[in-house]
């Protein structure tokens, strides 16, 4: 009996000999960072609003006993016990109350919270409630503005302490460093008696630089080139070459979009879309393959249209850059505008403060840091900066601001829309004046255009077909049958006989019996009409008949699409009196000749006039192309302490400055702005300053933590004394201060880290190393990473031979030209930990679950590809052995050779696969179970 073959898939992947994902412990999703700043941006705003009248230390009257500003105080609970079960709103007492769920409990009792509110705390809850608030109850909490640390005593803590170069520390094997950063590891481990790893394998290595650098697997041939290479510089020439690619930047790019929050729409309820987020998206990916200096870099994306630009190109990146100010996940709909510019400036401050300076000033916002030495007060002096930078456009719904970029098409567009003006023009004039073609008095009868009458239902406009009055006429497009109607109304000054005309176009698709109804003195007539046939009053009216009718205005003839088939047409009606002489009445003939003939020229006029227009538009310059950006607000100005965080509770006016903690003491943190400023020039300025002690230091510790996969300080976005401590102080500093040195340029900086002998170590050290230094804080041995999310991706696109450089089909595309919608991630990414991009992300969380080998095994764009593989492979080996086809499927998918046992388990599978389903979904198995192991997914 045969195995099915399921079950044989089965059997290959356990026959793997690496575990599959789903072996490993989940790590939770939510960093305490991202919590934290959560907490501070969302729920301390709201309690302070809110709850801390009634529930403070500083309550006249406290209510139920429960304090709500401070952490403890929710953990006790009030008189009827813990308000709050962490992780579990739908059982937390206080979401009852602020649901107005229970009638008896109702918080607040005068008003209930905003719906938004609500959202966050039971969102707030869901993540565990983190609080970094540790008071115990009884502290007194009322000194808000005078707990900060003293800048002099905040400056002892080392990441405010001045940058300098350090000494290279003395090592005892002086023949393993490849590079100064070497000296500073192997001190520390020779002080604990350890030595390094190993160099790694040459292949392993040659996958883990791909991988780093450009974010793809390096090729089969790439592979056996650098093995084959004994030069001792081969290595050097294959990072030179990965820095050169265009894929450099699309990695790299990628991880400072991570920092950026970037996203293509705002989420949240409306989830507004940003049209042009992708010119950020490139301005990155260009600045990073273009080796732009990180200092050029970070005032752009602050200031850059404060700075100086020689050039159009230059000035166009300046205003894009500033997209890093716009994407933020702004609540446009909110219509507390104010609410809504402070929730701004607070998210632009955030993102400035964790991106640059790996600080959070949130917590500032309602009291003094309760951590960093950053006092309320340099929190608005901050705010004062953002406050001054217009980031909205007004109204019912605001809207981001935009910004025209310059391509020398301004001329012609201005000479273009003087035409097109000319031409709009000129066209109306001969509208207006065919509309004006009626006979000259009512004697020679009474015109009432379709464009006069009253429709019932939906008509659709035409002039497709010639020889109408007016403008065009209108038509039922055979639709809505007995459900429209145009009614012809008419002002008739003299009493009389008149005869009904109604003017159509004919067709063979016209209705064969439209009905029309002329409404005189004595009753209503009913009259079928052919639209097939031609009309017989000079092909453009058919007479109804004669009737009577009396002075007024008042409805005359209706026309109905009731039990109609094909298309029923109305252009016109005309009462032709009949109580004039017989010269008149040829004389009312002659003329209505000689108008008809006009107004056929006035109508061939207006249609070449039209296709002007059109064929005009069609050669059109460029439209304007905008970019999402800040602009300078006509009110800039020092800005109010917003007391205990609330909008309108405002305190005294501070200047505009920067924090001083991070400022030389031979400076000031309150620069001279000029008049009209906001101070984001300064503040770029400030940022990107060589005296300033954290920029650099952030930017390298996160580029080392994108190399060895744990920056030398863990918390990468948090350097304040909530954040982890370096493990290499003195090597943070060497490479911050070489940073500087070199340009600020980010190539340079990872030319020498991998250069190094630490990036080129094995991930498997010595036995007594990872025995002393099991979670390797000291460096003894690489770290082995989990590929992110993009890069499993464009890996599995690489091995099938589909990925495709360009933007335009993004099914194939690098996953960096993905759309990022806020509310719905890719499926794949939100499956392999893709950040919040919400929020700033310097370091992602990486997680294994179950759902990823699901995922793998289930997802179609998993099986598309795999099978796509296995076509590859067998097309590309049509004399080879099944051993060599294995050793190509290990090649592509995993970057080196099988093992013995490997090469016998693939053939063993094959084998026995074959006998049940074709070539191509057996060799479909045998890959499929490549993508799903751990050597696809990890980095040795």
């Amino acid at each position: 009996m045969k195995l099915p073959y399921s079950l044989l898939m089965h059997v290959f992947y356990r026959s793997l000999v690496f575990s599959c994902l789903s072996t490993y412990f989940c790590l939770n999703l939510a960093g305490e960072d991202e919590g934290f700043l959560f907490f501070e941006k969302k729920i301390r705003p709201v309690f302070a609003q809110h709850c801390y009248e009634c529930h403070s230390a500083k309550s006249e009257k406290l209510k139920a006993n429960l304090l709500l500003d401070r952490k403890e105080g929710w953990i006790q609970g009030g008189d009827s016990g813990p308000v709050i079960n962490p992780g579990k709103p739908e059982n937390s007492m206080l979401m009852k109350a602020i649901g107005y769920h229970d009638n008896d409990l109702r918080m607040p009792p005068n008003r209930k919270l905003p719906a938004e509110a609500i959202r966050d705390i039971e969102n707030w809850i869901a993540m565990g409630a983190p609080d970094p608030r540790n008071e115990p109850i009884g502290e007194d909490l009322g000194k808000d503005l005078l707990r900060a640390k003293a800048p002099e005593e905040g400056r002892k803590y080392w990441a405010f302490r001045p940058l300098s170069a350090p000494v290279i520390p003395s090592i005892e094997n002086q023949n393993w460093p490849a590079d100064p950063l070497d000296h500073f590891l192997l001190a520390k481990l020779e002080d604990q008696g350890l030595r390094p790893a190993q160099p790694a394998d040459r292949q392993v290595l040659m996958r883990r630089i791909h991988f780093d650098l450009i974010g793809l697997p390096p090729s089969p041939e790439q592979i056996e080139d650098f093995l084959a290479d004994s030069d001792p510089d081969a290595f050097s020439k294959v990072v030179d070459g990965l820095l050169a690619s265009v894929s450099f930047g699309e990695r790299w790019g990628r991880h400072w979009l991570d920092v950026a929050r970037y996203a293509d729409t705002t989420g949240g309820g409306r989830n507004k879309p940003f049209p042009n987020a992708s010119l950020y998206r490139e301005y990155v990916i260009n600045s990073y393959n273009e080796d732009k200096p990180f200092d050029r870099f970070v005032r752009e994306q602050i200031a850059g249209d404060l700075l100086h630009s020689s050039t159009d190109r230059e000035s166009n990146e300046n205003l894009t850059a500033l997209g890093f100010m716009a994407l933020g996940p702004h609540n446009y709909e909110l219509q507390d505008k104010e609410l809504l510019r402070m929730e701004i400036v607070d998210e632009q401050m955030s993102s400035v403060g964790r991106a640059f300076l790996g600080v959070t000033m949130g917590c500032a916002r309602c009291h003094d840091h309760p951590f960093d030495p950053i006092p309320t007060s340099e929190y608005y002096a901050l705010a004062g900066i953002f406050r001054s930078t217009n980031s909205m456009v007004m109204g019912n719904v605001a809207n981001f601001v935009e910004r025209e970029l310059k391509d020398g098409h301004d001329g012609e567009r201005k000479i273009h829309a003087k035409r097109q003006k000319a031409l709009e023009e000129k066209l109306k004039n001969a509208e207006s004046k065919l509309k004006k073609l009626v006979l000259p008095s009512d004697s020679m009868g009474i015109l009432v255009d379709d464009s006069d009458a009253d429709l019932v239902g939906e008509w659709k406009k035409s002039t497709f077909v010639k020889g109408y009055q007016g403008l065009g006429y209108i038509h039922d497009a055979a639709e809505g049958k007995g459900r429209k109607k145009v009614v012809f109304p008419a002002n008739i000054k003299r009493s009389g006989i008149y005869e009904i005309q109604f003017s159509y176009t004919s067709g063979p698709n016209r209705s064969k019996s439209t009905p029309v109804s002329v409404f005189h003195r004595k009753g209503v007539k009913k009259v079928m009409v052919d639209q097939t046939k031609p009309p017989s009053i000079h092909g453009s009216f058919v007479s109804l008949g004669t009737f009577p009718f009396e002075t007024g205005k008042r409805k005359v003839v209706t026309v109905s699409n009731e039990a109609t088939s094909g298309n029923v047409i109305v252009d016109a009606i005309r009462l032709v009196p009949q109580f004039d002489s017989k010269e008149a009445h040829a004389l009312n003939q002659k003329a209505e000749r000689n108008l008809g003939l006009e107004r056929e020229r006035m109508q061939l006029q207006i249609m070449e006039l039209k296709q002007s227009i059109e064929l005009h538009k069609k050669h059109s310059p460029p439209q304007v192309v905008k970019v999402m950006s800040v602009s300078e607000r006509e009110e800039a100005g020092d800005w109010h302490i917003h007391l205990r965080g609330g909008i309108r509770n405002l305190g005294p006016v501070v200047k505009r400055g920067f924090l001083a903690v991070a400022t030389p003491v031979s400076r000031s943190p309150a620069p001279d702005i000029p008049a009209g400023a906001s101070g984001r020039l300064q503040l770029a300025d400030w940022v990107a300053s060589t005296e300033n002690p954290l920029t650099a230091r952030v930017y390298v510790n996160r580029v080392w933590h994108h190399l060895f996969g744990r920056g030398i300080v863990r918390s990468t976005d948090n350097f304040g004394e909530m954040g982890d401590r370096p493990s290499h102080p003195k090597l943070l500093d060497h490479l911050a201060e070489s940073f500087i040195r070199n340009g600020w340029s980010t190539k340079e900086l990872v030319r020498k880290i991998v250069h190094s002998k630490a990036y080129r170590m094995a991930s498997n050290g010595n036995a007594k190393a990872e025995r002393n230094d099991p979670e390797n804080q000291l460096f003894s041995r690489q770290n082995r990473r989990r590929l992110e999310a993009e890069a499993i991706r464009d890996a599995i696109l690489t091995a099938s031979g589909r990925l495709v450089p360009s933007r335009t089909n993004p099914n194939l595309a690098r996953s960096i030209f993905l759309k990022i919608d806020r509310n719905q991630i890719p499926e794949m990414f939100n499956v392999f930990d893709y950040p919040n991009p919400g929020v700033v992300s310097g370091k992602r969380n990486v997680s294994s679950v179950p759902t990823q080998a699901l995922f793998m095994l289930n997802s179609k764009f998993v099986l598309d590809e795999t099978k796509a593989t296995a076509e590859r492979i067998l097309a590309a080996s049509e004399e080879m052995e099944d051993m060599q086809r294995i050793e190509l499927a290990y090649r592509l998918c995993l970057g080196r050779q099988p093992t013995r046992e490997e090469r016998s388990l693939a053939l063993a599978y094959l084998d026995k696969s074959r006998g049940e389903v074709s070539e191509v979904d057996s060799w479909s198995g045998l890959i499929h179970g490549l993508f799903a192991c751990i050597d696809f997914f990890y980095l040795n």
